[in-house]
Order: C-alpha cells, then sequence, then structure tokens
C-alpha cells in the first residue's frame, strides 16, 4: 500500500535532520523465536552497553544469549533496554524504525511496548509500519496512526496516468478494476507488461501478476541472480535484517563449505533488490516483497541448505539453533527432534504456548516411530489449547479423542471452548482426576503410564473441568470436583474455594492468595498463576497484584487469556467503562477468530454490563444475541442467566423498576444466594433497590438477611459497599442516613467508582425527600460527575434531575465535550450515519469491519450517545457548536470537533 515508500522517505527525513537511523524489521520466519528483533534494535547500540550500570548490562547479555544464567523478567528486560536507548539518545539522537512489526516475536513486541508508553515525552522517536488492521503483538493503542488506505478512484487513474500514461484504454481499466486502488499495483503491474501489451498492439497475458500474484514483480529481478547470490539472499532473508548481518551471514556461508564471495550480492544490489550498508555491515531488502519474492522462488532443498547454515553459524542461542536444524532435515531424524522438544519446553516454561505448539508440531513430523509423532502432536495440541489457538488444537487432534491425558485435555478444550460441551469435558477429562484419586489410595494397584501423573497436565485438566461446572451450574458435577481438592496445588484449591462461593469464603483464603502469590517464581507452572489470577478477581483484589502477576508471567502476561479477561472485569468492576468496553471488544474478535467461542462470550458478558449500565439498548441487544447464539442451545446456564442480569440493570437505569425486580428475581431468587453464581452478587444491589422501590419490602429483607448470612461483606471493600448501601435502603428513620454515611466512607470505597455513585445518588435522593437539599447537593453532584464518566447517561439525567429539586439549575454536559473525535473517527461516523454498515464503511475505507466498529465504539461516548440510531443528530449538535459564526457550516463542510487532532 505504500508504506514501505513512507518509511523510507522517513529514513532520508530522519538522516538529513541530524537523526542516526535503526532499522527494524519483523520477520515471519522468526515470529515464533524470542528476543529475534530486539536484537535488531540492541545490535546498533551495543558500543553503550559498556556504559551502562552492571545489571543492566548483565540483564541484557542473559536475555540475548550473550552469557548464561536464569532468564531475567520482562520488567527487568524493558527496564534495560529503556535505560540502554536514553544513554544513546543522549549523545547520539537517533530515531527507531519498523517494518512489518506484525510479524515481530512476542518477547520482542512486549519491550518495544513499553518503550512507547516510557519514551512519549523525550528520547527516540518511534515509527512503525504494519499491513493494515494488523499490529501483531505491540500495543499501539495509545500511539497516533496514519493508515495507509487504498487510493480513491479519482487519485488511482490520475497516478496511473502518471506513471503510465501510453496505456491502451481497455487495459487501463483492466489495471484499475485490479488494482483496486493499491498504489504498488497500479505502479508494478503495467511494467511487468512489454510496451506492446501496454500500447494494446499485443494481447497482454491472462492474469496480470496482481493479488496473491503480485509477488511475480519482485520475484523476476530475484530469478536474474546466479545461484550464489540467491542461496545468500535466502540466508539473509531466514536471519533477519538486523544490523551487523552481514558478519552472520558470512559465517552461516562458510558454513556450506563453499567459497563465497560478499561481491556477488553487488548485481541484487544494483538490481535495487537489497540495500547494502558495509559501514554498518547490514544487508537489508529494499522492499519486504523482495524478500518474500526471495523465499517462494528459493527451492526446498536451499531452504534446508540455509536453515543448516544458520544453524552451524549459532548466532541465536540454543532455541534458534534447534529451530533452524529442524528445518534443516528433510526426513524424520529423532535426535534433531528431541532436540526441539526440549526448545519447546522452554517456550513453554516462559509461557510462549504458541511458539512451543509451533516446535512440537515440527518435531512431531521429524519423529519416525509412529507412537512417539502422535503423543508429539498431542503435546502439541495442548500447547496450542493453552494459547488460545482452538483451531490449531483440533487441527493437531486430527478430529478424534486421543487416550494420552496431554491428548484428552487437548479435546477438552476444544469441547469446552468451541463447542460448549461441558458434559464431553466431564466424560472425557474426570477418569484423569479420578485416576490419580485412585492411584493415591490404592498403593497395591497396578501402577499408570507415568504420564498419566503429569502434575501440570492434570492441573489444567481440573480447571477445565472447573469452568465446566461454573458455567453449567450442576451440583453433582460440584460435588466431584470437591472430592478431587485434596489432589490439586494449593493454588487449584484456592482458586477453586473462591469461584465455588466468594461470599462464603473464609477471610484466611485471601491471606493464603497473598501468601502463595509471595512464594510464586517466574519458573513457576503458568496455570498456577493464572489459578491465583482467577481468584483475585473473584476476591476484587486483581489490580492490587497486576504488577506481580506480570512480573511472574512476564512475556506470557500480554498474551494470558485469563489475564486477558481479568483485566477487562478488573477495568469495568472499576469504573473504567471506556477500556473495559475496548478490551472486551477485542478479546471477543481474538477468541473468534480462534474459535474460542466460550471465551468470547464472557467478554460478550463484560459489554453486555458495560451496555446495560450505559443504557446503550443497541449494544446490549447485540451482545445477548450473541451469548444466547452459544449459551442456550448448550445449556451453559450460568453465561445465559447474564442476560437477565443486564436486563435487571438497564431496567433499574430507566427507572421501570418492575422489570427490574422480573429480570432480577430470574437471574437470583429472593432470599437465595446460590453457591459458584458470582452475578448473585452482581445483581444483589439491583434486586434489592427494584424491590424497595415496588414495595416488596418482605422480600428485600430477605434478600438482605441471605447476603448477610452469606458473609459477602467479607468478600472485598466493594461488596462491603454493596451490602451497606442495602441495608441503609431498608434502614428506618435517620438510622438510614447514618447507614449512608457508613457505606460511602468505607476505606477505599471510591475505588468502585459505579457502586460509590449508585451510593451517592441513594443518598442525596435520601436527604433531598427529607428537605436536607443543602447536605444532599455534594452527593448529588459528586454522583453525577461519576456517571458522566462512566458514559452511565440515564444515571447522570437521574441524578441531575434530584439535583434541581434541591435548588440548583443544572444542565448535561455538551455532547462531544468529553474528549475529541480524530478525523478518521469522524469520516467513519459521517459514513455510519448516512447508512452504511461496518462491512461497507470497511470497504470504502480500506480498513477491516472490526476495525471501524472500533472507532465508532469510541465516538458514541464522545459525542454523548449510545446508539448508531443518534448518529446523525449528534453529529449536526457538534456543528453547529464547533461554527456557530457561519450558520453552523464548517468551512470544509466536515464536523470539526477537535481541530488540532
Amino acid at each position: 500500500m505504500g508504506k514501505s515508500a513512507l518509511v523510507a522517505y522517513a529514513a532520508s527525513r530522519a538522516r538529513a535532520a541530524g537523526l542516526e537511523v535503526v532499522r527494524l524489521v519483523g520477520l515471519e520466519s522468526e515470529h515464533d523465536l524470542a528476543f529475534s528483533t530486539l536484537h535488531q534494535l540492541v545490535d546498533p547500540l551495543a558500543g553503550y552497553v559498556a556504559r551502562l550500570r552492571s545489571h543492566h548490562a548483565a540483564v541484557l547479555e542473559q536475555a540475548l544469549a550473550c552469557r548464561g544464567g536464569d532468564r531475567p523478567s520482562r520488567l527487568a528486560l524493558s527496564s534495560a533496554v529503556l535505560e540502554l536507548v536514553r544513554r544513546a539518545a543522549q549523545e547520539c539522537p537517533f530515531a527507531v524504525l519498523a517494518e512489518d512489526i506484525h510479524w515481530i516475536d512476542v518477547p520482542s513486541a512486549e519491550v518495544l511496548t513499553f518503550l512507547l508508553r516510557r519514551l512519549s515525552g523525550g528520547g527516540p522517536r518511534f515509527l512503525l509500519a504494519a499491513r493494515t488492521g494488523r499490529t501483531g503483538p505491540v500495543d499501539t493503542r495509545d500511539v497516533p496512526q496514519l493508515n495507509v488506505a487504498t487510493l480513491e478512484p479519482g487519485a488511482a487513474r490520475e497516478l496511473l496516468d502518471l506513471r503510465h500514461p501510453e496505456l491502451d484504454e481497455s487495459l487501463r481499466r483492466r489495471v484499475l478494476a485490479e488494482a483496486q486502488g493499491n498504489a504498488l499495483a497500479l505502479v508494478e503491474l503495467p511494467a511487468q507488461l512489454t510496451p506492446a501489451q501496454r500500447e494494446g498492439s499485443q494481447e497482454p497475458p491472462a492474469h496480470l501478476p496482481f493479488g496473491p500474484g503480485l509477488n511475480d514483480a519482485f520475484a523476476e529481478p530475484v530469478r536474474r541472480l546466479d545461484a550464489g547470490a540467491r542461496m545468500a539472499l535466502l540466508t539473509a532473508a531466514l536471519t533477519g535484517e538486523r544490523a551487523g548481518n552481514l558478519a552472520g551471514l558470512r559465517a552461516a556461508m562458510a558454513g556450506a563449505g563453499q567459497p563465497w564471495e560478499e561481491e556477488c550480492l553487488d548485481p541484487a544490489a544494483a538490481g535495487g533488490v537489497i540495500h547494502l550498508d558495509h559501514a554498518a555491515g547490514k544487508l537489508t531488502f529494499r522492499h519486504p516483497l523482495f524478500r518474500a519474492a526471495v523465499l517462494s522462488t528459493s527451492p526446498r532443498a536451499w531452504h534446508r541448505v540455509a536453515h543448516a547454515n544458520l544453524a552451524g553459524a549459532q548466532g541465536g542461542g540454543p532455541d534458534w539453533c534447534a529451530w533452524h536444524l529442524a528445518h534443516a532435515v528433510e526426513y524424520p531424524d529423532e535426535s534433531v527432534a528431541g532436540g526441539l522438544v526440549s526448545a519447546a519446553r522452554r517456550f513453554l516454561a516462559r509461557g510462549e504456548a504458541a511458539q512451543a505448539a509451533a516446535a512440537f508440531r515440527r518435531a512431531a513430523q521429524l519423529s519416525g516411530e509412529e507412537p512417539v509423532r502422535t503423543r508429539r502432536m498431542e503435546q502439541s495440541a495442548l500447547a496450542a489449547g493453552r494459547a488460545g489457538l482452538i483451531a490449531t488444537t483440533q487441527q493437531a487432534l486430527a478430529g478424534g479423542v486421543p487416550s494420552s491425558p496431554e491428548g484428552r485435555t487437548a479435546a477438552g478444550y476444544v469441547m469446552l471452548h468451541r463447542d460448549g460441551d461441558a458434559d464431553g469435558v466431564f466424560r472425557t477429562l474426570a477418569p484423569l482426576l479420578g485416576a490419580r484419586v485412585r492411584t493415591s489410595h490404592e498403593h497395591d494397584a497396578a501402577p499408570l503410564d507415568p504420564a498419566a501423573l503429569n502434575e501440570a497436565t492434570l492441573e489444567e485438566a481440573f480447571f477445565l473441568l472447573l469452568d465446566a461446572a461454573i458455567w453449567t451450574d450442576r451440583p453433582a458435577l460440584w460435588t466431584r470436583l470437591h472430592s478431587w481438592l485434596g489432589h490439586v496445588s494449593p493454588a487449584a484449591r484456592i482458586c477453586f474455594e473462591t469461584v465455588n462461593s466468594p461470599a462464603a469464603t473464609p477471610q484466611g483464603t485471601r491471606r493464603e492468595l497473598e501468601r502463595h502469590s509471595a512464594l510464586l517464581r517466574p519458573d513457576s507452572p503458568a496455570p498456577a498463576i493464572e489459578a491465583l489470577v482467577r481468584a483475585s478477581i473473584a476476591l476484587d483484589c486483581f489490580g492490587g497484584h497486576e504488577g506481580a502477576w506480570r512480573t511472574l508471567l512476564g512475556s506470557a502476561f500480554d498474551n494470558s487469556r485469563t489475564v486477558g479477561l481479568a483485566r477487562c472485569w478488573d477495568a469495568y468492576l472499576r469504573g473504567d467503562w471506556e477500556r473495559a468496553r475496548t478490551l472486551s471488544h477485542e478479546g471477543r474478535l481474538r477468541s473468534e477468530e480462534r474459535l474460542d467461542h466460550f471465551r468470547a462470550s464472557l467478554f460478550d458478558h463484560v459489554a453486555a454490563l458495560v451496555a446495560a449500565g450505559r443504557g446503550d439498548e443497541e449494544a446490549l441487544a447485540q451482545a445477548h444475541r450473541r451469548i444466547d447464539a452459544f449459551a442456550a442451545p448448550r445449556q451453559v446456564s450460568l453465561l445465559a442467566s447474564a442476560v437477565p442480569e443486564t436486563l435487571a440493570r438497564a431496567a433499574v437505569g430507566r427507572g421501570d423498576f418492575e422489570e427490574a425486580y422480573a429480570q432480577a428475581a430470574a437471574c437470583t431468587r429472593p432470599g437465595r444466594l446460590p453457591r459458584a453464581v458470582p452475578h448473585a452478587q452482581r445483581a444483589f444491589l439491583d434486586l434489592i433497590e427494584a424491590a424497595v422501590r415496588t414495595g416488596r419490602v418482605h422480600e428485600a429483607r430477605l434478600h438482605l438477611e441471605a447476603g448477610r448470612t452469606a458473609g459477602i461483606g467479607g468478600v472485598s471493600v466493594r461488596h462491603r459497599l454493596i451490602l451497606g448501601l442495602c441495608t441503609a435502603l431498608l434502614a428506618d428513620g435517620a438510622s438510614a442516613g447514618e447507614r449512608y454515611q457508613e457505606a460511602l466512607a468505607l476505606p477505599g470505597a471510591a475505588q468502585w467508582a459505579w457502586e460509590h455513585a449508585r451510593g451517592q445518588l441513594l443518598y442525596g435522593e435520601w436527604l433531598r425527600r427529607r428537605r436536607a437539599n443543602t447536605t444532599a447537593r455534594p452527593h448529588l453532584t459528586a454522583a453525577a460527575a461519576a456517571f458522566d464518566r462512566l458514559g452511565a447517561a440515564q444515571w447522570a439525567r437521574r441524578a441531575r434531575g434530584e439535583l434541581r429539586l434541591t435548588g440548583v439549575a443544572v444542565s448535561a454536559p455538551e455532547p462531544g465535550k468529553t474528549s475529541a473525535i480524530t478525523p478518521r473517527e469522524l469520516r467513519i461516523a459521517e459514513l455510519a450515519a448516512g447508512g452504511l454498515s461496518n462491512k461497507e464503511i470497511g470497504k470504502r475505507l480500506n480498513i477491516s469491519s472490526h476495525t471501524a466498529a472500533s472507532h465508532l465504539y469510541r465516538v458514541f461516548p464522545k459525542l454523548g450517545i449510545t446508539s448508531r440510531a443518534a448518529l446523525r443528530d449528534a453529529l449536526r449538535q457538534a456543528e453547529d457548536r464547533a461554527w456557530p459564526h457561519n450558520g453552523g457550516q464548517a468551512p470544509s463542510g466536515r464536523v470539526s470537533t477537535a481541530p488540532s487532532a
């Protein structure tokens, strides 16, 4: 689309401004190799490593395999790279230009994200380039973005006429139709044709080299090179475009045992395929498609030779060597496969499950004996399941349910996350836990296969069974799980106790969580760490441990499915609803892409809660449709109950308390708090307020007593706040005011923005009805402001209505006042207001429909609306405010809500 030309132009501008340029390139072939891209950043700055403090230098050398020792934590490594970059920038200002960041390996992407967050106010400049809609593991949410879109039809014709004015009219129309606004194709497609073909005197080929065939435009210059140069280019394409890669290329080519002269690359440089920087010892491809052409046109035998040469050079550590060596052999080789299995286990130990799955899969392909090959494919399937790659897991299992623990557990991931088959999970995995229990009691029994007693695999099986029990809400399943508690880890027991019944959790469980969290190490099993993450959400304390979880999980933190959902829930609970909505949207899309329909529905649940709180009926209905489509036919009862739970919340917001009571009672019967049903606590306040407002005081008192008996106030400050507000709602006379004051004054209560704002509103209403207007006003004002921050417009209106009754003249905040709308958001909003669907908007702007939806989600709260139907009027009002002295007409004919954007 032209991004490479823009990056090259930026590089020339940077150099003209006196900056040095550090180039990074993400490689598909190195996507599974940890720190392959980080090498490209650190190598040009190697001269500054000696000037760092000793512990920073040691961390860098350990991470990049320059010295032995334990692998440093992600935080330690990121801090060391940050210090290196800052030190280098102080002495020699530079810019970092990164191409194809969607292929950057995950650990390097985590460090790069850390730098982007910490260097926004100074230091080197960063320019990142990726394919449209794909940034891979690099978190660019807060980074200014420029989407290089397809050209409009008029601009496409102008470019084509400028570069190829001699084209025959019929060919011109054909090129425009097939290029579809792609600038690169408009320039390159006609250039591959003969002059006679371009002029129309000779028939053009049946298929122009566009789309999948566009690589042919770049492959031809590669094919003209001799075999030695092409082998060198293939080796360079596999090793990456890092500073000093010419030295690595020399070492790899020397391993071939054939004479090689660097001058053989000169024709490739002269032909515009590569650029040679001899001063930096670096080879780079002029365009990523040249690198792709080298890879696609090289025979498979050449690939094996190049991989063997790279493995022999031993420049990237044992995992690097094992990976290349495994791709250097064609036939089964157990010694090579065993080395790759060891690398896969190291990947797993670091939490890099996706890389481990790929390594196990390749090891299986190299295994000679069928049982060994089957076992390794099952290990690959299980690693893919851990990574949330459900489609990959299913493919690795070849559609069957294996007999091994690894294979059964992998099949359990497919059954639960893709199919929602809780009964199938129990049929498949319960025998594993049952065998463990029997083995522990029946010492004279015949010994099981040692693999059947693998602790990590059994732990995963337990958590899959726990999820199946939770979401189907079947007492019989809970009974069986409880009988196995003595045979799982302490972390698993803590998770079971808190998830099973957080309201009945003894206070000691929180202390146990703290104690076990302190005992964990970065090399602790990821399932144990994630078990405590789940427990921390049930106890409302994830935010206080997030830094510790990040340190423990290292590179696996941001890719952990458990952590992703936990962060989404925590954002909702703490009142950061915009972030919660964004995280839920991104999490759902990512889960659906991986066929993880179960987890996608869990993200939809958070989206439904946000929509219910904001009164966004359209978004709420969409989330409900998606939840019902998965949960209802599969009898995933707890997930299905999210629908009445959020309908009750929405009904309270609009003042329909009769409907709210009916929905809340369908969610949790008055006077009963069922176990393993966390929404019973979430709907607690909605049910009691709706019961009080509809005269069902007896039912409200029953439910309050049930909450007290269950001890929900012992779960967390948030639960104590909820219980205190409900107590105040049912209190008599002046004692109600005291109960409100006690609840709102709880230490830390304000961090739970939603419940605290509701408490301020309830207390303000109570005061106003007793004509204590002066005392009521601060509480009602605070409630209105908090609801505005949450985007809960209906609740804010309710607070302002009460405030007016106290004698204060108030008005709602202007829509669009909260933050500026970017030009891209504005364009998408205009198209949506014109009636285009997200898919049509995506096609018009050359973005995905998911990207269009994400932009609209951000626009709605900025305009102060909650549905697509209100877009047209909101945009018109924003235009009137922006240009009040010009009849509401912006000079450009467009809304200008953010002149500085």
